[in-house]
């Protein structure tokens, strides 16, 4: 009787076994079909020609069940707000309406008071701050972890939401779209300048033709040093460096290291870091590979599985990765690593056709100098005719 009872206990704890183990691989199976999704939304984000009706129907979409259905709903809920957020400026980035206000037609049009276009200008400019401080605000952790709070769910949903989802939100942060806004802003308080200055002398000035004509010599160089000032690099003082792959800039604080760079390689440090033994660098070079420009995401993941087998299982070796296009139109992937030591690396590729050019941030010592000269020399690359 008593081994009758044994097998009936075994046979029990086979079934329970079984029947977790399903869940378990329900589960990761459910875990695995989230960052699948998630992995091609933000390929479809990525992409050099952005459908966004596709791209919103992903994010309305729900492939999972159960509570893996909430985490799921609740960081899409939380992509698609950035994502609005992301396409709402780039509308305002790029409306011709901001590259008009200084035109012949626009003074005509509406001077010489000028209503409108301040009215225009002072909404817009308001608008980019609002946009900057929301957008800011979906790149902190506490952000995007209050799309899932209050939802009933188990800690182990909510902890795998933080973990595999959220990650470190603010170690890897782009400023590449707060300095466009930046850059856009100040070109339009120089413009406002220019407007203000107008309608203040406007009984001093007439349209010729295509020209505008001041009665008074003085105010016609005053007219004439605004608009220099519109032309001013925003960070005055930078210094374009041509090579044969291309152009870029760099604040003249910074200056090519001739004893590091070699004829295909190219390093430049801050000026009072020469006598450093470890000063944080920047190396450009370019590179050749196997994939055409539109094949963009396969040379992303030929360069994780080149990252995978150089850090193979070494402990205490962080990496993140992101992608985005620059100012010009290139997609650029964008690598971080953080190691043991805490000596980090950021290697930014921007691709083009069966080439590449790699910006690689070396930092020793923490400073967020690098961080945005590294970001103006990708914004302002351009490639070799």
């Amino acid at each position: 009787m008593k081994k009758k009872v044994l097998i009936s206990i075994v046979i029990i704890v086979v079934i329970l076994l079984a029947t977790f183990g399903y869940f378990i691989a329900k589960d990761l199976l459910q875990e695995e079909k989230i960052l699948s999704e998630l992995e091609e939304i933000n390929i479809m984000v990525n992409s050099s020609n952005i459908n966004i009706d596709e791209i919103n129907a992903k994010l309305n979409s729900t492939i999972t069940n159960g509570d893996y259905a909430i985490v799921e709903q609740a960081f899409k809920s939380f992509l698609k707000d950035s994502f609005n957020t992301s396409i709402k400026i780039a509308e305002l980035l790029n409306d011709e309406r901001i590259t008009t206000i200084l035109t012949v037609e626009n003074y005509k049009k509406d001077g010489k008071e000028f209503k409108e276009t301040k009215e225009y200008i002072n909404a817009t400019k308001e608008e980019l701050e609002n946009c900057k401080k929301e957008y800011n605000e979906f790149l902190t952790t506490d952000k995007v972890m209050s799309y899932i709070t209050d939802k009933g769910l188990d800690s182990y949903y909510t902890d795998w939401y933080r973990d595999e989802l959220v990650g470190d939100m603010e170690s890897n942060q782009d400023k590449t779209i707060e300095n466009s806004i930046d850059n856009i802003i100040e070109l339009l308080n120089k413009s406002e300048d220019i407007i203000d200055f107008l309608s203040e002398n406007k009984s001093n000035w007439e349209i010729e033709g295509e020209n505008i004509v001041f009665y008074n010599e003085n105010l016609s160089n005053k007219y004439n040093e605004l608009l220099d000032k519109l032309t001013e690099e925003a960070s005055d003082g930078s210094v374009t460096y041509n090579k044969k792959f291309g152009n870029y800039k760099l604040p003249e604080s910074w200056v090519e290291s001739k004893e590091h760079s070699t004829n295909s390689k190219f390093f430049y440090i801050k000026k009072e870091d020469k006598q450093k033994e470890r000063p944080n660098n920047i190396s450009i070079n370019e590179g050749q590979n196997k994939y055409a420009k539109t094949e963009h995401e396969n040379f992303k993941k030929a360069i994780l599985n080149q990252f995978s087998m150089q850090i193979g299982e070494e402990e205490n070796v962080k990496l993140t990765a992101n992608g985005s296009n620059i100012e010009n139109g290139d997609v650029v992937y964008v690598f971080n690593i953080i190691e043991a030591d805490g000596v980090e690396t950021t290697q930014y590729y921007i691709v083009g056709d069966y080439k590449y050019i790699l910006i690689q941030k070396t930092v020793f010592e923490k400073s967020d100098d690098i961080d945005n000269v590294a970001e103006d020399i990708v914004n302002s690359f351009r490639w070799s005719e």
